[in-house]
């Protein structure tokens, strides 16, 4: 099974603050059954991508040497959690930021209010060129939450959609666990990830949280949403 979006790079945005926690979280991981997570950590500035870069790959570079030395049995891809803004249009190459040099970028909105049509118009960008946008956790979103229509136009677009462990549940509110079970049970949600910040709260505890989960999630979903389709993003391979 393969996570597809952590914050597990130490360091470097608001997620892992030690390489020791970010060793601490793949354990957690390793032993809930898992064999791949996507490092993504947040990339907002278009401007300084090749900076984000080299410090994103330094870092994976030393936890996967930790990894082997702790013999924790974990695959670590490269990754970014790409924040859509009009810069995306202004930008130079994207193709680092996406998921183990695959077509696939995992990408947010802002969770408070923004202009849809700009977001929508970041999309296209994306889509034109030739980037499949996984659009994360929009269970959480204001918008989404004010205008369910918006998911409608993203997947006439294609977008994919990934929804976090936590929502599922319960461990943030019964609308963002409402909705995150319904893309999951319609098929908008190809994925399930922990969206892992620390070891406490927002950690990869799976066999804890899912404990909490809707008897409507099955283990087929979590199949389904953590291994078949993971499987695919990082080998590159079509998934509709």
């Amino acid at each position: 099974m393969i996570d597809i979006h952590s914050h597990i790079i130490y360091d470097i945005d608001d997620g892992a603050q030690s390489l020791e926690e970010s060793v601490i979280l793949c354990r957690q991981a390793a032993d809930n059954g898992f064999n791949g997570i996507v490092a993504t950590p947040h990339f907002v500035d278009y401007r300084n991508i090749e900076d984000f870069v080299l410090e994103r790959d330094s870092k994976l570079s030393l936890l996967r040497e930790r990894l082997v030395e702790e013999q924790i049995g974990i695959t670590l891809y490269a990754g970014a959690e790409l924040f859509l803004s009009r810069g995306i249009f202004s930008a130079g190459d994207l193709d680092e930021l996406t998921i183990n040099n695959s077509r696939y970028m995992l990408c947010e909105f802002p969770l408070d209010r923004f202009n849809v049509e700009d977001g929508l118009d970041e999309i296209d960008e994306l889509i034109y060129r030739g980037y499949t946008p996984i659009v994360a956790h929009p269970e959480r979103y204001f918008e989404v939450r004010r205008d369910f229509r918006i998911i409608e136009l993203l997947l006439e677009r294609g977008v994919i959609f990934q929804v976090n462990a936590d929502s599922l549940a319960g461990n943030l509110d019964g609308t963002a666990q409402k909705i995150a079970v319904s893309l999951v049970k319609n098929g908008a949600a190809r994925f399930i990830a922990s969206d892992a910040h620390d070891i406490r709260r927002r950690n990869m505890n799976f066999g804890k949280k899912f404990s909490t989960a809707p008897p409507e999630i099955t283990q087929n979903d979590l199949i389904t949403c953590f291994e078949k389709y993971p499987n695919a993003v990082v080998n590159d391979e079509d998934i509709f």
